[in-house]
């Protein structure tokens, strides 16, 4: 049994990184016993293939330079992970720390401006403000941005 558990998890971090809690949970979800699941996710740990703090980092900076979002939807998204408050509140200060939340803001809107072409500038600028949001910018950041990035000023219902 604890040979299974040891090639399940192995076959689990070959796909991609994992928290010590996810690994935890698939192990557990697959009908492993508790002390078999400690005992491979300990393992894990002390031969140095899992490190949650080297996660929480990595995901970070991965996710703000591919899909830039807020810092606070990147610490949810790293607790949703299984990491502790604490060093996810910390991966996701820290992260391309010379960035702030407006700099994030920006790079996301320029990722996804290309799609809007071509509508109207009040669509384009509603699908901004609501595309910043999903993305867990504050709503006076997402739509001054909206509203820069397409030239729209004006009365207009959030999403």
């Amino acid at each position: 049994m604890k040979d299974d558990a040891w090639a399940y998890l192995l076959r689990l971090l070959g796909r991609r990184p994992r928290t010590t809690a996810e690994l935890s949970r698939r192990l557990a979800a697959k009908g492993f016993p508790p002390e078999t699941v400690r005992t491979a996710v300990t393992r894990a740990v002390e031969e140095g293939l899992v490190d949650d703090r080297a996660f929480a980092r990595l995901y970070a900076e991965d996710r703000l330079l591919s899909r830039p979002c807020s810092r606070r939807l990147l610490r949810e998204e790293l607790k949703g992970h299984g990491l502790d408050p604490g060093l996810a509140e910390e991966a996701a200060r820290t992260a391309l720390g010379e960035l702030g939340e407006e700099d994030l803001a920006r790079r996301a809107l320029a990722q996804r401006r290309p799609l809007w072409h071509g509508l109207s500038p009040d669509v384009a600028t509603r699908r901004a403000h609501a595309f910043l949001l999903r993305r867990g910018f504050p709503p006076d950041l997402a739509r001054r941005l909206a509203e820069e990035a397409f030239g729209v000023r004006g009365e207009w219902t959030s999403a």
